[in-house]
């Protein structure tokens, strides 16, 4: 049987968003952008999917503790302070990956996808920038959660 986690997309791709999970468990995070690429590239539907992926991923452990009525809230920090933060000075793409998270953690799909739209709809380089930004975000902290999920170290 064959272990190699696969370096190109899979005919799956919830296949391919594992072997770039399994990528970043085991220190190879740069082993994803490669993967990751034709969800960017076939439009919006696919890119959204991935980021819902990912966020699921981050969220599945944490909201099996979360109590009943419970739910996640977003608090940034200013690193230099300590105190309370604007999360409007974070770059747009961490903004959306800790909104988006948030949102869809919460089970709030119609504030994920407009968060999600508002990201992409101007179609430039700097949506462009943004997106591939929020991905990464995303997916390390999806990447995170599964390591603490194992209990493994990466």
């Amino acid at each position: 049987m064959d272990h190699t986690i696969p370096i190109v997309p899979q005919d799956d791709p919830s296949e391919t968003i594992m072997a770039a999970l399994a990528h970043g468990m085991t220190g190879h995070p740069e082993k994803a952008g490669p993967l990751f690429e034709p969800f960017i590239t076939d439009g919006p539907a696919s890119a959204m999917g991935l980021c819902a992926a990912l966020a699921e991923m981050s969220a599945m452990t944490p909201r099996k503790t979360l109590p009943v009525g419970g739910a996640f809230g977003l608090l940034v920090l200013d690193a230099t302070t300590g105190m309370p933060g604007d999360i409007g000075v974070l770059p747009p793409g961490i903004r959306f990956a800790a909104q988006f998270s948030t949102a869809w953690a919460n089970g709030e799909r119609d504030t994920a996808y407009a968060l999600f739209n508002v990201l992409v709809r101007p179609g430039d380089e700097q949506a462009a920038e943004a997106l591939a930004d929020g991905v990464r975000a995303l997916f390390d902290m999806a990447v995170v959660s599964l390591n603490e999920m194992t209990g493994r170290t990466s």
